[in-house]
């Protein structure tokens, strides 16, 4: 397994750990934060698509919306997927036009329901970028016949142009997740000591540690499309799916 390490290194210092502790057993720390990556091989390809349906009256374009989710899923059936391979969020509706800007605020009148779904890829076609891209170019010209798109997944990085319609995912991270960890606490107290020379002190032990994920559901991370999926962490490449992970250890010193 092809692995990488990104370092993000910086420490921050407590405040007063140059003077006496108040507390009894309280002892000054140096904290010392360490970004690491380890590479999984993806097992899993999601495809993103959407159906949108407008009309004037938002019941119609409800009933729309729903004749095209059961249009896709028969084409869906015929091409051999199964009801486990596809997973479709349910119709939202929209302002007829959608996010669009319009001279005067005028918007146009009407609704917007859309209906995103998911396509599941798995086997041995992701180790195969020929037979994969068939399959999926197959998929998308057959689902565009009734009206199907593909989403805009906002994770997209600008290379891909700022959205992409397949994304790459490992569905059991942590494996990945304790070799980033272990990864990153390598370089952790080798800083630590180099710091602590520079302050003149010795570090004489570990207080805690913490080890946080940072994957879609990382704290503080937007809301996006692939909130809606089971899976942490996306790659738009066959070849690896990063999993990095942020590890905290706060050691003591004298």
């Amino acid at each position: 397994m092809k692995r990488t390490l990104v370092l993000l290194l910086f420490v921050v210092t407590c405040m007063g750990t140059l003077r006496s502790s108040a507390q009894e057993n309280r002892k000054p720390t140096l904290d010392v934060s360490v970004s690491g990556k380890a590479s999984a091989k993806p097992d899993i390809a999601i495809v993103f698509m959407t159906l949108r349906s407008t009309s004037p009256l938002a019941a119609n374009a409800l009933d729309e919306n729903n004749k095209k989710a059961e249009e896709a899923k028969a084409h869906l059936t015929a091409l051999g997927y199964k009801n486990e391979q596809v997973k479709f969020t349910g119709n939202r509706f929209a302002p007829s036009g959608g996010g669009a800007y319009y001279a005067g605020g005028q918007r146009p009148p009407g609704f917007d329901v859309y209906n995103n779904f998911f396509v599941y890829i798995e086997g041995p076609e992701l180790g195969d970028p020929t037979e994969f891209n068939k399959r999926v170019s197959a998929l998308l010209d057959d689902l565009s016949k009734v009206g199907a798109a593909g989403s805009n997944f906002s994770n997209a990085n600008i290379a891909m142009g700022g959205s992409a319609v397949v994304a790459f995912s490992v569905k059991e991270p942590a494996p990945y997740e304790q070799q980033a960890a272990l990864e990153a606490l390598d370089k952790a107290r080798p800083l630590a000591e180099e710091i602590a020379r520079h302050m003149k002190v010795r570090i004489t032990g570990s207080q805690w540690t913490t080890v946080t994920p940072s994957g879609n559901r990382a704290v503080g991370m937007p809301a996006t499309l692939v909130d809606e999926l089971p899976y942490e962490y996306y790659s738009f490449s066959m070849e690896e799916v990063p999993v990095p992970v942020r590890v905290n250890v706060h050691y003591t010193y004298k």
